[in-house]
């Protein structure tokens, strides 16, 4: 039950580990035990589907609440206006709180837990444009392709819009049981927002380990 997209987080988290010297002086230090749990909950999850769905169930809300606060701490750290650190609070606050009432109104499916999936991930995407459309016109020289923001604004936003329209075809893909090589066409999409997600915050931290300097 281990696919391609654990594989390549897996990968990440290695990245992470090795390159953590670099990454300790600055908020991307907390990528390092970020892509621990996000890699075990997400392995985790896959192999209880079969066995035990109300386990999986809170693995799921509880992997979403971690990314949620995540990201939010990310484009915090990253932005400089305070007006906009302070949307983060607010709405990162209100889909946690979200995640957390939907899972006690109903642990035994997750009916409540795609709407909260929507609203969280509309707002990191909506953070993450924002941040690369502050890096794109604050820098004439368009050299933030360089910047380890860059590509996790990117990696960010590309995965939930990604989730979110492959989401909304969630009905039309079960109810016409379509499938690639004999995988559900949702599930191999998303596993393929997830690859390019670990890409994109790999190259990131190697980025960051280019313009540290570590002292020992």
């Amino acid at each position: 039950m281990i696919h391609i997209s654990n594989i390549v987080e897996i990968l990440a988290l290695l990245i992470a580990l090795y390159f953590y010297p670099y990454l300790r002086g600055s908020f991307m230090k907390w990528f390092l035990p970020f892509l621990f749990f996000i890699s075990v909950l997400e392995i985790i999850a896959n192999c209880q589907v079969i066995y035990y769905k109300e386990q999986a169930i809170m693995v799921n809300y509880l992997i979403a609440i971690i990314e949620s606060i995540f990201y939010g701490f990310i484009f915090y750290s990253l932005s400089s206006n305070i007006q906009f650190k302070k949307k983060i609070i607010f709405f990162i606050s209100i889909s946690v709180i979200g995640y957390i009432v939907s899972y006690f109104i109903d642990t035994n499916s997750i009916s409540l837990f795609f709407p909260n999936l929507f609203f969280s991930g509309f707002c990191i995407t909506g953070f993450a444009l924002i941040h690369l459309y502050s890096m794109f016109i604050e820098d004439d020289q368009h050299k933030f392709i360089l910047e380890p923001g860059f590509w996790i604004a990117a990696g960010v936003a590309f995965f939930f819009i990604g989730i979110s329209i492959t989401l909304s075809c969630n009905e039309l893909i079960r109810d016409n049981n379509i499938s690639i090589y004999g995988v559900n066409l949702g599930n191999a999409i998303l596993r393929f927002f997830s690859v390019i997600l670990y890409i994109s915050l790999s190259i990131s931290i190697i980025l960051c380990k280019k313009q540290t300097k570590v002292s020992y």
